[in-house]
């Protein structure tokens, strides 16, 4: 499961940022992690009318992913600069 806090940069770690923030990036959106897990070959499934916990009242949504051998924290490291480069064109 991806929310949108875990690798925004302008968010702290007690806000929910789950990644360093020289890995991080600014404001994220549904359909930028989205693209940036199909990208990547992760089958996200995008659940828009989803609250992260930590911020209720926020409606962000959240991407869930498939994951195989791979850690949590590398697939928002991965995510994270997928949309740096697709940001970036």
């Amino acid at each position: 499961m991806v929310w949108p806090v875990y690798i925004d940069s302008k968010k702290s770690r007690s806000e929910g940022r789950k990644i360093n923030k020289e890995f991080a990036v600014s404001g994220p959106k549904l359909t930028e992690i989205s693209r940036a897990a199909r990208k990547l070959n992760l089958n996200p499934k995008v659940e828009d009318d989803k609250s992260y916990p930590g911020s209720w009242w926020d409606n962000s949504g959240r991407v869930i992913v498939e994951r195989e051998d791979i850690s949590k924290n590398e697939i928002l490291v991965k995510i994270s600069e997928t949309i740096k480069t697709l940001r970036k064109r």
